[in-house]
């Protein structure tokens, strides 16, 4: 893939700097205590994110994206569609608001400076032809690289060289014949970080519990699960689920010791009893399993709702979990078993799934420091046009808004009033969250490349990473970075 990337004061250098850029200076700082004001409020500079739909952006006018602090000027033109900042390096006008009067450039609104995709200064339509400031070194605007998959622009949003896409981008926009349905108007009222960590924790099981899609597909609210003994499985670029951990003697890693309860008559050892959690107090939860009945009636209905999806070919890379830079979502290695039969025949009986369309993303994307906006990405795998048309349906008729409105805005209408600096107390379902933030801060301060140590669970081997990531094999307290006075609390 060949780059530009233009820098105010630095002129033009096409193909960027040599070597990997280090917005730190690699200086990681000990990973130990409550670290999340060393998380990056604007999120991860140096990765490709997705910036906009390719059919929104207009022909011969351009449109503005703010995204990690930074406006962006996005203009398409000679079959490609280019990123510049916002900001006229002659007085300050706002690029966007001007006109793509020659395909493939930009002209400022104010006095008319041309700039093409590459952010080069090639005309000054106020001083015309012979203007002698045109092309001067300090006269660039800055340019982002950009790639169009599947419909979506994706731009490099940091200043060392981009690094191959397909490291930052899920598996299935590179699948032939895979087609992705996806949503770019969504923002939450709440930092990058609170959003991504949201899906990391245990709220699903009460918060959700009234979710359309839990009501008419399953039990609607659950009764738990254990919070002991879990620890998160590093893949490299980020976590899986928690797997289990070996006590060996020692209080669980997530910083949770478990009360002692006294088993009630006829109380199973789980404390568990006929799908429903007792606790000493008599209390039950769910109250009622009244809930239970409705996934028989509507079981079929959203058994014929479910979409064939691609196939992921790496196990550990893009299954379910979280990602640098901030996505979170599932797919499977394994193919789906191959539906036969008339659809209707077909459902009778069956229970569906768990109502989330397609393969399921969902990527945050830091807009200001309060305000994050909220991808989602679902790929599907139409084997024609027929069933890509029936695929189309059931998104925009039913799985968008059960996916990503009804079923996320339950998490914004919490997070939105969330107070993230106050003092933490973490159960040892947030061991997911402590690791993440550990390796939120690496790679921040010490650049994408920079090696992260972290012990994965015993039993489970380690992916196979590119030479720049290292897995600890040994022993160690968790700390993320080799340091030994982490105990892995925030």
């Amino acid at each position: 893939m060949t780059s530009t990337i233009i820098r105010p004061g630095l002129g033009h250098m096409p193909g960027g700097d040599s070597g990997d850029f280090t917005p730190n200076g690699g200086r990681v700082p000990r990973l130990s205590g409550d670290i999340r004001h060393l998380i990056p409020k604007l999120g991860l500079r140096e990765y490709w994110y997705p910036l906009v739909g390719a059919n929104r952006v207009p022909k011969k006018k351009s449109m503005r994206v703010r995204m990690l602090g930074e406006d962006l000027c996005v203009f398409k033109g000679q079959g490609k569609i280019y990123a510049l900042t916002d900001i006229c390096p002659h007085r300050g006008a706002r690029l966007s608001e001007g006109d793509c009067h020659y395909d493939g450039t930009i002209s400022c609104p104010y006095h008319g400076w041309v700039f093409d995709g590459e952010g080069r200064n090639v005309a000054v339509l106020s001083e015309g032809p012979n203007s002698i400031v045109c092309g001067k070194p300090g006269t660039e605007a800055r340019a982002y690289p950009t790639q169009v998959l599947k419909g979506v622009v994706f731009v490099w949003m940091g200043d060392g060289e981009p690094a191959p896409i397909e490291e930052d981008v899920p598996e299935e926009f590179f699948i032939p014949g895979s087609h992705i349905f996806f949503n770019e108007h969504i923002f939450w009222r709440t930092n990058w970080e609170v959003a991504l960590e949201n899906s990391m924790d245990s709220h699903v099981q009460y918060l959700h519990r009234d979710n359309l899609q839990a009501l008419l597909g399953g039990d609607g609210a659950s009764p738990g699960g254990g919070s002991s003994g879990m620890r998160p499985i590093f893949t490299g670029t980020g976590f899986q689920g928690g797997g289990q951990q070996a006590n060996r003697g020692r209080n669980n890693r997530g910083g949770n010791n478990t009360r002692q309860q006294q088993l009630m008559p006829g109380q199973a050892a789980n404390n568990i009893v006929n799908g429903r959690a007792v606790y000493p107090e008599g209390w039950k939860w769910p109250k009622h399993r009244f809930r239970s009945n409705w996934r028989q009636i509507f079981g079929p209905f959203m058994y014929m709702l479910q979409v064939r999806t691609p196939q992921m070919t790496q196990e550990w890379k893009w299954t379910g979990g979280h990602r640098l830079p901030g996505i979170f979502g599932g797919a499977s290695t394994t193919p789906p078993p191959p539906k036969t039969g008339f659809p209707l025949f077909r459902a009778i009986g069956q229970q569906g799934g768990s109502g989330l369309y397609g393969i399921y993303r969902r990527q945050v994307v830091a807009v200001d420091e309060w305000t994050t906006r909220v991808w989602y990405h679902h790929g599907t795998l139409p084997r024609n046009k027929l069933e890509l048309l029936w695929f189309a349906f059931v998104y925009f008729s039913w799985g968008r808004w059960t996916s990503e409105y009804n079923f996320s805005q339950q998490d914004m209408s919490v997070m939105m009033h969330q107070v993230y600096d106050a003092p933490e107390k973490l159960s040892g379902t947030d061991a997911e969250v402590v690791a993440w933030r550990k390796l939120v801060v690496t790679k921040h301060f010490g650049g994408r490349n920079f090696p992260y140590a972290y012990e994965n669970p015993e039993g489970l081997p380690a992916p196979e990473l590119p030479a720049t990531v290292m897995v600890s094999t040994r022993s160690s307290n968790g700390n993320g970075n080799g340091h030994t006075n982490g105990n892995g609390h925030s």
